[in-house]
């Protein structure tokens, strides 16, 4: 183990004190892994006061002195140090009734989630493990510590990290955790929506394909429930609309969230906006991207994303369905409505969406090319410097003024037409052509200067 200066430090001081100190979770797993942990936690057989006492020389933040937490301040790092402790009943569902600090750390890995969790290390004692853990981590299975319902009805998030364990590290879980998870997820509802969207964001980042990405999906996005009997019933898909959604995710390569969520609600307004043929052998699904757009922001704001992410995905989810034609005016009408950094995100959804539908091989690669056509288009775009925001006009509110408007509605409606008039032609975007514009279509103010209106 490469622990650190600073987390030696304490520890060193700690067992000078006759206290014991391991490094504990998830740097221990991830240390045996090979990966990097983001955080080094200490558990110890000393009490918050005898914290207190031992580590006066450092600065101490009582973080969580109930549950026997304390954060270590060293050189401008923070280390939690926590007490060994043996937790109480979990009446609802989330956090322990009562917290029993305890002097034997079998205690204290007991009570916790995983066995590749439980496991805790010293340089003086080497590897503790009483439950297998290192078996697990060598085998690729995310276990319980013990009775798996049990665990599962002390913490129903704990549903939520096995199948983000499962996802991040691609493990397995075994038949009688996955028994657990059915049985146990209804207890979900006592979990606050801010631990289960944080959760689901990187489920969604390192999604596997298996039943249980799909039953956590429904679980916490209840909208989704019935979309797995929704039949596309048209030539160019060959699933129902939630599996065509799960396809389209797994097609995708990124890990930004922004694009993810968007796969994942580009279709939800399906079921809404479907329509049949007379016959009713084929259905239509015409303004479902606008339909999706408003049950995507009613989704993301209750389930507590900011506003900047919801308004980014709800216009990706908005413009899914747009049919990119590759020339420069449609390379900056995009660039107008989405921004650069969007519409790139744009392509990833689209080329996932497009995989996931049935297409001949030819027609895939026809859409590859498509797609890295548009990323030049754009990028020539704003090499020229052609204008596709308002701030890239030649002429501003400033100039408008100057010549008789007023500063009301008709003043922006004039610049949002002149900039759909160099989006045309770029060429245009001096300001003699532009007030030459205005003159000849008549939008110039019949307002005397300095007046105002009746």
């Amino acid at each position: 183990m490469k622990i650190p200066k600073n987390v030696s430090k304490i520890m060193q001081t700690l067992q000078k004190h006759d206290f014991d100190a391991y490094i504990v979770g998830g740097c221990v797993r991830d240390s045996i892994l090979g990966k990097s942990p983001k955080d080094w936690d200490i558990t110890t057989n000393a009490t918050p006061e005898q914290l207190r006492v031992a580590l006066k020389n450092y600065r101490l933040i009582p973080t969580g002195e109930k549950y026997g937490t304390m954060t270590v301040l060293i050189e401008g790092d923070n280390f939690e140090v926590t007490t060994y402790r043996a937790d109480g009943n979990y009446s609802d569902g989330r956090r322990p009734d009562e917290v029993r600090f305890s002097d034997n750390i079998r205690d204290d890995l007991c009570r916790r989630d995983f066995t590749i969790n439980a496991m805790a290390f010293s340089e003086p004692t080497g590897l503790v493990d009483l439950f297998g853990g290192l078996s697990d981590l060598k085998n690729g299975i995310i276990r319980c510590v013990g009775d798996p319902i049990a665990r599962f009805n002390e913490d129903a998030l704990r549903i939520m990290r096995a199948i983000r364990f499962a996802c991040r590290l691609d493990f397995e879980l075994p038949k009688e955790t996955i028994r657990a998870i059915w049985e146990c997820g209804e207890n979900l509802k006592n979990v606050s929506q801010e631990r289960i969207t944080a959760e689901l964001v990187e489920i969604l980042k390192f999604r596997k394909p298996d039943r249980l990405f799909e039953y956590i999906i429904k679980r916490t996005i209840p909208e989704f429930l019935t979309l797995a009997q929704v039949a596309h019933n048209n030539p160019y898909h060959y699933t129902d609309v939630f599996t065509h959604t799960i396809d389209a995710l797994f097609h995708c390569k990124s890990e930004d969230i922004e694009v993810l969520l968007a796969l994942l609600f580009h279709d939800i307004g399906k079921q809404e906006a479907r329509t049949f043929d007379e016959k009713r052998l084929t259905n239509h699904y015409r303004g479902h991207p606008i339909v999706s757009e408003t049950m995507t922001r009613e989704i993301l704001t209750r389930m507590r994303f900011d506003n900047n992410t919801i308004d980014n995905v709800c216009l990706l989810v908005k413009y899914h369905d747009w049919d990119l034609v590759p020339s420069k005016k449609a390379a900056r009408k995009s660039l107008n409505k989405l921004g650069h950094e969007l519409c790139l995100k744009l392509l990833e959804i689209k080329f996932s969406d497009r995989f996931a539908h049935r297409l001949k091989l030819s027609e895939y690669e026809i859409w590859a090319e498509k797609m890295d056509h548009f990323k030049v288009l754009w990028q020539e775009v704003l090499d020229n410097g052609e204008a596709f925001n308002l701030g890239d006009l030649a002429i501003n509110g400033d100039d408008l003024l100057k010549i008789g408007f007023l500063p009301n509605k008709a003043l922006g409606d004039t610049l949002k037409s002149c900039l759909d008039h160099v989006i045309d032609d770029p060429t245009k975007n001096n300001k003699t052509d532009l007030l030459e514009y205005i003159k000849n279509r008549g939008a110039l103010p019949h307002t005397p200067l300095g007046a105002s209106p009746q």
